[in-house]
């Protein structure tokens, strides 16, 4: 059984928003439509056709080199910097049993069975268990004491052994 207590951070937050974004499906047009922005930049340029376009066209084409890399991590932050605002004060217990998650704070508990998390996600940085497609808990690195795989691993196997015997129990 695993007992963890949580405060969330403007860093988590942002870190958390940025792997969303790294792995989600729009990531790759994302980096597409940088890099053909930069392309048609960088030719403008050459061509000096660049010079001779109008100031807004100069701009959007900038824009466009920098919405992804620098303006969109800027608005996560910020975005990361009000929600932490919010949270300031609040601490997440999660207890981790053979059978269930139990989750509660100040002001709520709520119990989550093993086979009904939606998804349990390890990255570099955190582990983030996913309660249905929107909403889920972080569980940043500091939290572990050196044992971030075993936990990961002990919670794993819990999950897909929920779900076998879930599958079993409906067949």
């Amino acid at each position: 059984m695993y007992n963890l207590t949580i405060q969330l951070t403007k860093d988590d937050l942002f870190k958390s928003s940025l792997n969303y974004a790294k792995h989600s499906k729009t990531f790759f047009f994302d980096i597409i439509f940088t890099f053909a922005a930069l392309i048609a930049t960088i030719y403008t340029i050459f061509t000096k056709i660049f010079f001779e376009l109008t100031d807004l066209k100069k701009i959007l084409l900038i824009f466009c080199c920098i919405l992804f890399p620098i303006i969109q991590p800027i608005i996560l932050y910020i975005k990361s910097c009000n929600h932490a605002k919010r949270i300031k004060d609040l601490s997440i217990t999660l207890e981790f049993d053979n059978d269930k998650i139990i989750v509660y704070s100040d002001k709520e508990r709520s119990e989550v069975l093993y086979e009904n998390v939606y998804n349990f996600i390890k990255y570099k940085n955190m582990i983030v268990i996913m309660y249905d497609s929107i909403h889920g808990q972080i569980i940043p690195n500091r939290v572990f004491d050196n044992n971030r795989d075993e936990f990961y691993d002990y919670v794993s196997e819990r999950i897909k052994y929920a779900r076998e015997k879930q599958k079993e129990k409906n067949n």
